[in-house]
């Protein structure tokens, strides 16, 4: 077939699609409850799956869950993988039905096996944590592998928590989880360059101990907003760890991790401020605090846009 029978095949087939309004209000990026629900009830495994979408969101329609699941599981029937990931999530979190592990992983595996990254991934931690299924480790790991052939970012943080921690017959393999953190930071996972630290602030497993990389992973991380970051940063400036000790410097980073939830944060500040019964005297002068708080502030607002509370 030459490229001219070529392009009026394409042309033709077009047409036929944009004929039906469904398909010319998904061409257009737009929705509308009349047409989809139209299509829907005419088996459209697409219009179903939209459907579902905007009832979980409650976009352009109340938001419904019971609705949702209803469109998920017609259009996962179909075979449409990613309704069917989708139902295996609201039945893992009980979102419209009642909460199943086992029928999770059985809609993970459908979409799984058409290919679907994020349904190997969630399949993968099914395996991992024996929810819905027995645990197993060595199937868990194929497939947060095939999720992570296609860069799904969950699956390569995955792999790397496993390696970074070891399980029941899988030694710790610090060397593996570097490689995956290192893909997962590379897909935009903050987390790993924490994880990333750790690993090069204690070397072993296959890494050599470097703490000026460990410093620099920890800072970038940090400054991204990311609460483990920066409570490690501020440790390393605590104790001198690859920086110059500087107890103003590591007061600032504990803060910021407080206040993004990281528990230990909260015990480090006692520390410095002298509150913590077993530690005694305060580390800090009054001025000294009020300098790192400003700092603080400071750079959260260059972080977040917002000021520190």
């Amino acid at each position: 077939m030459n490229s001219s029978y070529r392009i009026l095949a394409l042309v033709g087939l077009l047409l036929i699609l944009l004929s039906n309004p469904f398909d010319r209000l998904m061409a257009a990026g737009e929705f509308n409850l009349v047409a989809a629900t139209a299509a829907a009830d005419q088996g459209d495994a697409r219009a179903q799956y939209d459907l579902a979408k905007h009832y979980s969101k409650g976009d352009g329609v109340p938001r419904d869950y019971v609705k949702a699941a209803e469109y998920l599981h017609r259009s996962a029937a179909q075979g449409w993988a990613f309704a069917q990931n989708d139902l295996g999530a609201f039945y893992a979190k009980g979102l419209g039905v009642k909460q199943d592990f086992q029928e999770a992983a059985h809609w993970y595996r459908l979409a799984a096996e058409q290919g679907d990254p994020l349904a190997q991934y969630s399949l993968g931690q099914c395996y991992s944590q024996g929810r819905g299924v027995p645990t197993n480790l060595t199937t868990a790991l194929t497939w947060f592998r095939k999720a992570a052939e296609q860069n799904q970012p969950d699956a390569l943080l995955a792999l790397g928590e496993i390696y970074l921690n070891g399980r029941p017959g899988l030694p710790i393999d610090y060397q593996a989880a570097r490689q995956w953190f290192g893909k997962a930071a590379a897909q935009g996972r903050v987390g790993a360059l924490n994880s990333l630290g750790f690993i090069y602030e204690h070397g072993g497993a296959g890494v050599t101990q470097n703490l000026a990389q460990a410093v620099n992973y920890y800072r970038t991380a940090a400054g991204k907003n990311d609460g483990g970051g920066q409570m490690n940063l501020g440790r390393l400036y605590l104790d001198g760890l690859g920086v110059k000790s500087d107890l103003t410097e590591a007061y600032q980073w504990f803060y910021l991790a407080s206040k993004n939830g990281e528990p230990m944060a909260n015990h480090y500040l006692l520390v410095l401020t002298g509150r913590d019964p077993l530690t005694g005297a305060p580390l800090l002068t009054p001025e000294q605090i009020e300098t790192a708080l400003r700092r603080a502030g400071e750079l959260q607002k260059k972080l977040t846009g917002d000021r520190m509370p």
